[in-house]
């Protein structure tokens, strides 16, 4: 799997070996996730995309002290918004499998980054809906997932739609 920071986020990710492959900065792929972070009240909240669906994985408080624990609230925060799409556990299973390790890679798709400023756009204009204390927020996540987006494609599709697509493929 395939992280793609921003610079200002890349020293969240320090603890991520860098990955050999290479792909083109318009290739999108179901295993890669663009990441960039906003502050709200001096905590920093890291939001992910997925490159071909656009689900989004919105996490709280991610600082030095949490950062190697990263990997770990990613994954949750991918079986949290996968289960939006399937009710089957085995196919998220299957993903992870397919997906491999997480490593950092450098070739962002400015397209993809851009719909990742749109929602940390959204978040910031309602900040009373983030709950600090929550690592995982899944009402954010929610509502995210069910803005329909466009990137490269004349047509509009909704997160949820595109995943429960891939997963069958899997």
């Amino acid at each position: 799997m395939i992280i793609v920071p921003t610079k200002k986020s890349l020293p969240l990710f320090n603890e991520f070996p860098v990955s050999t492959n290479t792909l083109s900065s318009t290739e999108r792929s179901f295993f890669s996730w663009h990441a960039n972070y906003f502050t709200l009240d001096r905590k920093k909240i890291l939001v992910l995309v997925n490159d071909l669906s656009f689900s989004p994985i919105v996490l709280a408080d991610i600082n030095a002290k949490n950062s190697p624990h990263l990997s770990l609230y990613i994954k949750e925060g991918i079986e949290h918004v996968f289960s939006y799409s399937t009710d089957k556990s085995y196919q998220i299973k299957k993903y992870f499998l397919r997906a491999g390790r997480m490593e950092i890679s450098y070739a962002y798709n400015r397209s993809v980054m851009s719909i990742n400023n749109n929602m940390i756009q959204l978040l910031k204009s309602y900040p009373e809906n983030i709950d600090q204390r929550l690592r995982l927020q899944i009402s954010e996540m929610e509502f995210l997932a069910n803005i329909p987006y466009r990137s490269m494609t004349p047509e509009y599709s909704f997160s949820t739609e595109v995943v429960k697509n891939e997963l069958e493929k899997l």
